[in-house]
């Protein structure tokens, strides 16, 4: 083989990497590299390659063998001689450095990748009990809601990396990404790669979790204090009276449409979900996942919920009534109520619920104080009690809250749970918002169409 190793010289700068070549008429030449006072290193170029090899030399036993540390110019002149330092440390303790490269090499071949590990978390998290051997750490509805956000905000952009490629620098420019586009979603990724990473810790997958010094703090994505705002009775009838206007328009029912307003304020969909969360009290994730399963007449049965038990809810005649125009408005093949105008077959996404109602508050509502989707429960607690005198333990129930007090849960269990009364109480709202919110003189005066009448029956 024509070739050259030219050991008389050494190279000292990146300039000399660049420009060693081999001599006219050789294939190949090897020039040694200096290295902070470690022998070993050189630098190969062969004749028409892009690129040269950085080599190591070194004996172990009294035999001498070599190595690839990397190719060059991908592998600066300073990174060539910190792999050089590591592998040169291994060989005086006896190490052949080729065999921790090769073990490396296997361990990584073998790592989860993000989806993986968030995989064996979740099933892990939804099967194993709590001291009293009863419920699992988590609800099915938690588990779904953490699939839900790790999907929505960690699953492009990190789910085939592996775990061990996770960095601190990684996840801190993807939170930053987030941190423009929902500060509420980054907040909860960061706290489900939080849990996810420890147990990457405790198997021993990664030596230090990237997230601990990644605080909500650097990101502005602090919870925010507990809120107290809730809508009196003038507040929900100009909101619902915003809701009819959301969707007039081009894509109308009356037009012939879908339920999407011209404008793109909302879907159909969405005014309508945000109605039944008015007449219900339901959490945003509820109804959202509202199937056409779920319904037996009036009787709507929510099989999961935070609490972890079903929750019952009497849907009014006015609420039977959006159901029925969620009929025209979905695809047969949907399995949900409130199926989304832009992936059919899916049920609208709670952001989406959000971010329509926000451009909704903007375009509609901008001289009252902002409100959220979980304020609407809020106001119909607080307008319960004060317009129908209901009392704090039948709004709990109507809430599906579990209630703090033990001695409460223990001996009053009957009268918390009392299927009639929670059932009064749904029909009375009902009735209380269709004839006080949904028929706002103002609103009718300016949509008299409001008013349909429709067939009840099963899907």
């Amino acid at each position: 083989v024509r070739e050259q190793v030219r050991e008389n010289g050494m190279i000292k700068t990146d300039r000399e990497c660049s420009s060693l070549a081999p001599p006219e008429g050789k294939l190949r030449v090897v020039m040694a590299v200096s290295s902070g006072g470690n022998k070993g290193l050189c630098l190969e170029a062969r004749a028409g390659a892009a690129s040269k090899s950085w080599l190591y030399r070194y004996y172990i036993a009294q035999k001498q063998h070599k190595m690839t540390l990397g190719s060059y110019p991908s592998m600066g002149l300073a990174q060539a001689r910190e792999a050089h330092s590591q592998a040169a440390l291994l060989v005086k303790q006896g190490i052949d450095p080729r065999q921790v490269v090769a073990d490396t090499k296997k361990k990584n071949e073998q790592m989860l990748i993000l989806d993986e590990l968030f995989e064996q978390w979740l099933t892990h998290k939804s099967t194993v009990k709590r001291r009293n051997g009863v419920q699992t750490e988590i609800s099915p509805r938690t588990a779904s809601d953490y699939r839900r956000i790790y999907q929505a905000h960690l699953e492009k952009a990190l789910g085939k990396q592996r775990v061990c490629d996770i960095s601190m620098a990684v996840l801190h420019r993807h939170y930053q990404k987030l941190q423009r586009v929902s500060l509420e979603g980054l907040r909860k990724a960061m706290g489900i790669m939080n849990q996810v990473m420890e147990e990457a810790m405790r198997r021993q997958l990664v030596e230090m979790s990237p997230t601990l010094a990644l605080k909500p703090k650097i990101y502005n994505a602090t919870p925010n204090p507990p809120r107290e705002r809730w809508l009196p009775i003038g507040e929900l009838q100009a909101l619902w009276s915003a809701l009819e206007e959301g969707v007039t328009g081009g894509g109308a029912l009356a037009a012939g449409g879908r339920g999407v307003a011209a404008s793109t304020v909302l879907s159909g969909s969405v005014a309508n979900a945000i109605k039944m969360i008015i007449l219900t009290a339901v959490r945003r994730g509820e109804v959202i996942s509202m199937q056409w399963a779920h319904l037996d007449g009036d009787r709507w049965t929510i099989p999961e919920t935070k609490s972890g038990r079903p929750h019952v809810v009497t849907l009014s005649p006015l609420a039977q009534a959006i159901i029925e125009e969620q009929r025209m408005i979905c695809s047969p093949i949907s399995p949900y109520v409130f199926e989304s105008s832009t992936k059919l077959g899916h049920s609208i996404t709670g952001d989406a619920l959000m971010r329509a109602l926000d451009r909704l508050q903007k375009r509609k509502m901008a001289e009252f104080e902002s409100f959220s989707v979980h304020d609407l429960r809020r106001s119909v607690a607080n307008c319960c009690g004060i317009e129908l005198g209901a009392g704090p333990l039948e709004i709990e129930h109507m809430l599906n809250h579990q209630i703090s007090d033990k001695l409460l849960r223990t001996y009053q269990a009957g009268a918390l749970r009392n299927p009639e009364k929670l059932r009064a109480l749904f029909l009375r709202w009902g009735e209380f918002v269709a004839q006080n919110i949904a028929a706002n003189p103002n609103a009718v005066a300016q949509h008299p169409s409001n008013v349909v009448t429709v067939q009840f029956g099963k899907r």
